[in-house]
């Protein structure tokens, strides 16, 4: 397949040039006997690529109740055996009348880490409290059918492909079985680089399914900061929580296993003092990665160099209410202008769906903390293909053929989606 007349996105600027694409492949040279595709006038960008999301997250938000406006005549009207929600910040004080529905009602925070169960969900699942936290909530997902997690894939599948985003780093093993898991990754068209939820990653077959792959273990160290679960080195303002240190107590024999079989350790790390000892712990095991990294100390910085990270520039924005709670003495907060300037390896992510996976979105806070534009594509293309060795994020032969086609160099509209070569969208 040729891709004539377009311009292309070569070394931080657009170029007319064409395109040669043989079996899912950028190559550099075509043949005379090659599909001609004229996209005159268009301009084209590697597909993007985000380091940090949950596809089957995503999805489960977009089938369940949206709590960010919170609602009772919504719940109290839901036909499902199950109520199921995410998206608030704070309960409304009554929140306890939902014990009047006798069916299992489960309330999950924006971040992912707290959930407010109802009298008739603790029994289901065995708690005696309201509120659960961290990996409590792994119990939530037993309650729900095979068929809902198959069906919340396809439905964020299709939302990543239609805004442009071509490859997800993902977390899916939360409540479906591993097969299930296995036969969505073989039959996505989203290219899908799952890193495995276990602490017990020798029980896994890793390796590719389809054009997607389970290259990685995740794991977590802490909480978040909304919640008050990010563990810190101070306690929360007019506290004496210091948040939640939750990383697997056998997190060597983890790291072990995965520099035997050349797998990335992928940790979930908030607070300062989570930082702190994930890098304690890790050792000389460089090349690994900390997804998050929203507070550092400064006498950490210079250990960063060692391993890679997955890092949101939006946060920094979305979080200054609850930065408010907050007071930590020699502590960086989201330095990742200072880290990419060190030339410490980061990446852009969105952390869907505790945020919007939109391109847009993410560029633009980018943009606010110093970021050029050339940078922002960068770090949401093709640096998400660098810290895993993986040939994405760039229009160049011997890279993966994903791509994003735009009306204008303004990039206000999509005009189709490829990936492996093939179309999977068209406006």
């Amino acid at each position: 397949m040729i891709i004539k007349n377009a311009y292309i996105w070569l070394d931080g600027k657009f170029v007319k040039k064409d395109l040669c694409i043989k079996n899912g492949k950028f190559v550099e040279k075509c043949t005379i006997d090659d599909n001609i595709i004229n996209l005159e006038g268009k301009y084209i960008l590697p597909g993007f690529s985000d380091s940090h999301a949950h596809v089957l997250g995503v999805g489960i938000k977009k089938i369940s109740l949206d709590l960010k406006n919170f609602s009772f005549e919504t719940i109290f009207s839901s036909k499902e055996n199950i109520i199921i929600g995410r998206g608030w910040e704070e309960l409304p004080e009554n929140i306890r009348i939902l014990d009047e529905i006798t069916k299992p009602i489960i309330l999950i925070r924006k971040c992912g880490h707290v959930a407010w169960l109802n009298k008739n969900a603790q029994k289901e699942l065995g708690f005696k409290d309201y509120l659960i936290y961290e990996d409590e909530i792994e119990k939530v997902w037993t309650l729900l059918p095979e068929d809902f997690y198959v069906s919340a894939f396809k439905n964020a599948e299709k939302e990543f492909i239609k805004h442009g985003i071509t490859s997800v780093h993902s977390d899916d093993f939360h409540g479906l079985r591993f097969e299930t898991l296995t036969k969505l990754l073989k039959t996505s068209k989203l290219r899908i680089f799952e890193k495995l939820y276990a602490t017990d990653p020798w029980n896994y077959e890793f390796g590719e399914y389809g054009i997607s792959k389970i290259f990685g273990i995740k794991l977590f160290a802490d909480g978040s900061l909304g919640g008050k679960t990010a563990f810190l080195s101070q306690p929360y303002k007019n506290t004496k929580n210091f948040g939640k240190f939750v990383l697997a107590s056998n997190f060597s024999k983890i790291v072990d296993f995965a520099n035997k079989n050349n797998l990335q350790v992928c940790v979930h790390a908030i607070g300062d003092e989570a930082l702190t000892r994930v890098l304690d712990l890790f050792g000389k095991n460089f090349g690994h990665r900390i997804i998050h990294a929203q507070l550092i100390k400064k006498s950490d910085f210079s250990r960063l160099k060692n391993f890679v990270f997955s890092v949101q520039p939006h946060f920094y924005f979305e979080d200054e209410e609850i930065l408010k709670n907050i007071s930590l003495n020699d502590v960086l907060f989201y330095p990742f202008k200072e880290m990419y300037n060190d030339g410490i390896k980061i990446s852009f992510s969105s952390d869907a769906p505790v945020s919007p996976f939109e391109p847009k979105y993410i560029l633009e806070n980018a943009f606010k903390m110093g970021f050029s534009f050339e940078d922002s594509i960068k770090l949401y293309t093709e640096a998400s293909g660098e810290i895993i060795n993986e040939k994405i994020g760039k229009l160049k032969p011997d890279y993966n053929a994903d791509f994003v086609v735009y009306n204008d160099k303004l990039l206000s509209s999509i005009n189709a989606v490829f990936i492996n070569g093939q179309k999977v969208y068209a406006s």
